[in-house]
């Protein structure tokens, strides 16, 4: 029998999987490790430009919960205005923020590239993974360099990445309003020094010691027979991973969830050529020319 249900996407997963996490809460090692390596950099960010009024947009293309990418924020006391085209995300991620407790403002735009703000309305913006959704970037960072004040922070993909290459490579899938060349940095770094900003700092982040693939990372771990580096418990007789969300942290139900997932980053810190080829993200900080 024909059907017209949608596979899930092997290039990007969290197109069709973000309902579930609402329901079980449990991001897995790997999406719990890229948000306790981007807190490292929020810290420094934070100090550097004495950041206190911040914008996330795009918000919506990490793994996970949807929209709480920017919950270090709030737990330092700064409310993120955070940016998304669906309502019904906006409204299951709202409940996540509100249980922790911790405040954000949640607002719907109409298209990815929407930067509705005053001049110099924010200190800082940032995205993760999320370019690849703005369908027109001239317009996109013009608008955000606008409302931006002392620094953007952007996070793409790593198109070197072995991983990456893995994915997309040999891959045919059509996904609508999905425009891949952005995240290149030769696509976006001119956009923001047309517009006047220059790029400071650049390299690599999120370089866990497994390859960066579509799939649960305690599930590839496994598979591999390395299901040893995973914390394990035990449940009606039963070995399973144990769950792990980043909302456990910041709302003191898992205190320890840093400590025990930073016992991987020990990569972070590795050679230039091994970043390049094993690392899964890149991240710039552009400031005023």
């Amino acid at each position: 029998m024909e059907t017209n249900e949608r596979k899930t996407s092997t290039v990007l997963s969290i197109l069709d999987t973000w309902p579930e996490y609402y329901d079980h809460m449990d991001e897995g090692i790997g999406t719990t490790y890229e948000r306790f390596i981007l807190h490292r950099y929020f810290i420094k960010l934070k100090e550097e430009y004495d950041v206190q009024s911040i914008l996330e947009t795009p918000s919506f293309g990490m793994t996970g919960v949807s929209l709480i990418n920017s919950i270090w924020w709030s737990a330092q006391g700064i409310t993120p205005t955070v940016l998304d085209t669906n309502d019904e995300r906006i409204e299951k991620s709202q409940k996540v923020w509100d249980s922790v407790p911790l405040s954000a403002k949640l607002q719907k735009i109409d298209d990815a590239g929407d930067v509705p703000f005053a001049e110099n309305e924010f200190d800082m913006s940032w995205n993760f993974a999320s370019l690849w959704f703005v369908k027109n970037m001239p317009e996109y960072v013009s608008s955000l360099c606008k409302s931006t004040k002392k620094v953007i922070f952007i996070c793409v993909p790593n198109a070197n990445g072995l991983g990456f290459h893995l994915r997309t490579k040999f891959n045919n899938e059509v996904i609508p309003d999905f425009y891949i060349k952005n995240i290149l940095p030769k696509n976006f770094v001119p956009l923001f020094e047309q517009n006047g900003w220059k790029k400071k700092k650049a390299g690599y982040l999120d370089i866990p010691p497994w390859p960066d693939i579509a799939m649960k990372k305690e599930d590839m771990l496994r598979k591999a027979g390395l299901g040893f580096l995973v914390k394990e418990d035990q449940q009606n007789g039963e070995t399973t991973f144990e769950k792990k969300c980043i909302v456990d942290f910041f709302s003191g139900t898992n205190p320890g969830l840093e400590e025990d997932i930073l016992k991987y980053d020990f990569l972070e810190k590795a050679p230039f050529p091994i970043k390049q080829v094993w690392g899964h993200h890149r991240w710039f900080i552009f400031e005023q020319a």
